[in-house]
């Protein structure tokens, strides 16, 4: 568990840093090279929603957990970007904010839904072409 929750973030983490490469206005905009994590949550619960078959409590809790953790991680980033910090401490504690927000989707999630998340977790990973033979998890 605690590698899906590893390349979770850091899928995140890359998705977050790649969209905001161009992103040096002062205005904020949404548009290529730039970053909206409501756009970004929307797209992953109307998956979630219809793959686990959420209740209007359980969308509502998760969303909340999914937007935080994205506030959690592009502080994360800003940060490390700002202190000139290493990669490898970011990493650490970015494991960390992914096994603390598994820990609430699992409290809110019942287990059937639970094990048919993580399924699609590891499906996510797979799409991008992640965690294959020899990749760390």
């Amino acid at each position: 568990m605690n590698k899906i929750v590893f390349v979770c973030m850091v899928l995140v983490v890359a998705l977050v840093t790649s969209c905001n490469m161009g992103n040096r206005n002062s205005q904020p905009s949404f548009g290529p090279g730039n970053f909206d994590p409501e756009a970004m949550v929307d797209r992953m619960m109307e998956e979630t929603t219809e793959t686990l078959d959420l209740s209007k409590d359980q969308e509502k809790q998760l969303r909340e957990i999914m937007l935080e953790n994205f506030d959690k991680m592009a502080k994360m980033r800003e940060e490390m970007q700002n202190s000139g910090g290493g990669f490898e401490n970011m990493r650490e504690q970015m494991q960390e904010a992914r096994e603390e927000q598994n820990k609430k989707i699992k409290e809110i999630l019942s287990e059937e839904q639970w094990e048919k998340y993580q399924v699609m977790q590891e499906e996510r990973r797979a799409r991008r072409g992640q965690g294959g033979p020899g990749r760390p998890q």
